[in-house]
């Protein structure tokens, strides 16, 4: 091949793999296998054609070079796709008429927990499904303790009632109530 032809091949090669060495540290997976496809058909086309000992090592070492970026694509990793949204959290309304739904075998214990203090107040956890809800009770004394709806232990985390995940408070006078009522 010409000199002068075979010179401006190599280097629009040579730009070329600069352009996907910095696709590489971009981290752009995609427009790198793109451009190596592109490089390597370029590549392809100018092999056959050099002649003479300078062009086929000048050829050679673009190969050395080519196989070098591919190892580097081939640690690439794919982007990520965006996490899908989540739903928006539903909380629970906790009124009389909900905790009358709630098992009798549940409001015993958490009426059990509430011991005999009837200055008690009680609230429920708002989020999850609202058959065994987590609640705090506030005895007379000022002392607060948080439960788990499940196996009414107590938990050492408490709600605060500034969040939308606690609900009003409930007398000590309303459970008795529901649990008379049942």
């Amino acid at each position: 091949m010409e000199p002068e032809k075979f010179r401006e091949s190599r280097l629009a090669i040579n730009q070329l793999c600069k352009n996907i060495d910095l696709l590489i540290e971009q981290k752009d997976l995609e427009a790198s296998k793109e451009g190596f496809e592109e490089v390597s058909s370029k590549l392809d086309i100018l092999k056959p054609q050099a002649e003479g000992e300078i062009q086929k090592r000048s050829v050679k070492n673009l190969g050395i070079k080519l196989k070098g970026l591919s190892i580097f694509i081939a640690k690439l990793k794919p982007k990520k796709k965006p996490a899908a949204k989540k739903a928006p959290k539903i909380f629970i309304s906790w009124d009389e008429e909900r905790l009358g739904q709630l098992s009798p075998a549940f409001l015993k214990k958490v009426f059990m927990n509430m011991g005999n203090d009837t200055a008690a107040t009680i609230c429920f956890g708002t989020t999850g499904k609202g058959i065994r809800p987590s609640y705090q009770i506030e005895f007379g004394n000022q002392e607060t303790k948080a439960f788990t709806g499940s196996g009414h232990k107590p938990q050492k985390k408490f709600l605060s009632p500034d969040t939308k995940k606690i609900s009003q408070p409930f007398s000590y006078d309303v459970i008795d109530s529901i649990l008379q009522g049942k």
